[in-house]
């Protein structure tokens, strides 16, 4: 494999479609324009807790033998019941004396979601109403694939907003204020939006990624998990044009954690170098972004509806890795990977506050098509564990996600990161009083 030069397309001759005209640079060609196509998105950040008023249901291997106590334990799946909470993560920018931290606020009911949990083989081509054919048993102790089967979010407006989804994920043992459980990272896709999500997805709505980043333990019927919905929205159909109705808190379901987002940018010092194979054609590329502040919210008032508000804070780091990703390939969807990866956080001033490594060890590329870019952009969804840290991010614990839209030509990106911090000593954690960006209720 061989680095293709920053200002290098990577592409032997004849490949650019006719939406390039002849003679111009595909990595720069409409770059300022396709960067705001990919930037408009309305993000919908979300807390899911067991619905109290619906059990988790298991599907049992021995259905027949349930009362067993050992047996009791082998499932097969579980019907998953979830409240969905409104979910407010404030990261405040680093102060002489104080680094990063961040202030995470949860709200009312927003939404109720129904899923089969499904664990299934490493090999599994997973598809929508899909059933490995040998079943496979959730095992608490070692990371498994898992895949998210008659996916329903129903949100709380009065257009009945909501979406049917698939997605995969992974679980991976860890412990949690002394217990075991099982992070879990997902990336799902949704198939069909319903209501003020009419038309998702289609001409009316490029697309839409979720991913999901947290812990669950389904014996005990128990999970804390982020859901961060980002739809692609270049008409700003659900973009708010009004304030937002306030969050209506509620107890910290997951006090013992810290999440904070980061949204990536190109970073001009660092152009991205395409990696290409023997035969000349990218497999995947060297990327360095720059790291900048976001808030991001949403609500769904009576008066305006579903509708999504973010704000851009200052830049607080670089993120950069190797990313294994081939952007020629005809399909629709195609996993990816990220290698080397590290998060680099620094103050206002540069000075360098501490460091994070993580990797996506899972992710998947959805080709989409976004009107008004030359070439079909690609939706990205992936997640791993963190792996570890430096400075006040030392012995880091705890999960990485990402949901992204890239364009390879021209060469730019947007990347929402979520980073889930075990924080049970609240280094990481601020108190609302003095938010040092602009409230947006």
């Amino acid at each position: 494999m061989a680095a293709s030069p920053p200002g290098g397309s990577g592409l032997p001759p004849g490949l650019l479609p006719p939406t390039f005209p002849q003679g111009v640079d595909p990595t720069t060609y409409k770059i300022a324009e396709v960067t705001e196509l990919l930037k408009a998105a309305a993000y919908f950040p979300i807390f899911n807790v067991p619905d109290p008023a619906v059990r988790p249901d298991p599907v049992y291997l021995f259905p027949s033998l349930r009362d067993i106590p050992v047996l009791n334990q082998l499932w097969i799946a579980v019907r998953v019941h979830e409240q969905l909470h409104r979910f407010e993560v404030i990261v405040e920018p680093p102060i002489e004396g104080r680094g990063l931290t961040a202030i995470n606020r949860f709200g009312e009911p927003v939404a109720l979601v129904h899923i089969r949990f499904t664990p299934i083989p490493e090999d599994f081509q997973a598809a929508p109403n899909v059933l490995p054919p040998v079943p496979q048993v959730l095992n608490p102790y070692r990371s498994q694939r898992v895949c998210m089967l008659d996916g329903q979010l129903d949100f709380q407006d009065a257009a009945h907003s909501g979406i049917r989804a698939f997605g995969c994920g992974r679980t991976f043992p860890g412990v949690v204020g002394g217990q075991p459980v099982l992070y879990l990272g997902a990336v799902i896709d949704v198939l069909e939006g319903l209501g003020e999500l009419a038309g998702l997805p289609g001409a009316t709505f490029p697309g839409a990624t979720m991913v999901i980043n947290g812990y669950i333990q389904p014996q005990q019927g128990n999970l804390r998990l982020n859901l961060l919905i980002r739809i692609m929205d270049p008409r700003g159909k659900l973009t708010a044009t009004g304030p937002l109705r306030p969050l209506q808190p509620i107890p910290d379901p997951d006090p013992s954690a810290v999440f904070m987002y980061f949204l990536g940018e190109p970073d001009p010092s660092h152009p991205v170098e395409l990696i290409t194979g023997s035969d000349g054609l990218p497999v995947g590329s060297r990327v360095f972004e720059k790291l900048r502040l976001i808030r991001i919210d949403f609500n769904i008032g009576a008066s305006q509806g579903l509708r999504s508000v973010s704000e851009e804070g200052p830049v607080v780091g670089t993120v950069s890795a190797v990313l294994h990703f081939s952007p020629l390939n005809p399909q629709p969807v195609q996993p990816i990977q990220t290698t080397d990866g590290v998060f680099t956080f620094s103050d206002l001033e540069g000075r360098q506050l501490g460091t994070v490594q993580a990797n996506m060890v899972e992710g998947r590329a959805f080709r989409t098509n976004l009107p008004g870019a030359p070439l079909p952009v690609f939706r990205f969804g992936g997640f791993g564990p963190i792996l570890d840290g430096t400075g006040e991010f030392a012995n880091a614990v705890g999960m990485m996600s990402m949901n992204s839209a890239i364009s390879v030509f021209p060469r730019t990106l947007s990347n929402l990161y979520v980073l889930r911090f075990e924080d049970p000593a609240g280094s990481l954690r601020a108190r609302l009083a003095g938010s040092g960006l602009v409230q947006m209720d």
